[in-house]
């Protein structure tokens, strides 16, 4: 379907994975998954997608590295990046998350609404917009 946006989510937890994954395509987004950090680097310079969405404790490269990565190389220094954790984070990480480009952090443990509300916005910014959701029987909203 081509006006369905591709978003890269990494997250080691298979369970978590599966359930936001889940909620993304069923809000209308084609998802690629990853599993650790290096990978989801690599997947990100290689399909481009229109978001990532990156867990902050991943194997090999946590979520900050690879954003961290995505924001300096060319193929991906234009790419919107949200960082997922579980982590409170202090005032300093998020001065810091800010200079190298994140676009945006949330905590796992929020409501997928807001999840989806924070994507509306940071595409929003990029000049995209949410893809239509597809409703049971095929009919778009």
């Amino acid at each position: 379907m081509a006006d369905k946006l591709h978003v890269l989510y990494a997250d080691d937890d298979p369970i978590i994975r599966r359930i936001i994954g889940g909620q993304l395509a069923k809000h209308g987004f084609e998802v690629f998954y990853a599993t650790e950090g290096n990978e989801a680097r690599e997947m990100a310079r290689r399909l481009k997608p229109e978001l990532a969405l990156l867990d902050y404790r991943m194997p090999l490269f946590d979520g900050l590295k690879v954003a961290t990565y995505l924001k300096r190389e060319e193929p991906t220094k234009n790419m919107p990046v949200i960082l997922l954790t579980n982590e409170d984070v202090s005032i300093e990480a998020q001065k810091f998350w800010k200079e190298i480009g994140l676009d945006a952090y949330i905590h796992k443990s929020v409501d997928f609404k807001e999840l989806y509300e924070l994507i509306g916005k940071v595409l929003k910014t990029y000049g995209k917009d949410l893809p239509p959701v597809q409703e049971p029987g095929g009919a778009k909203s």
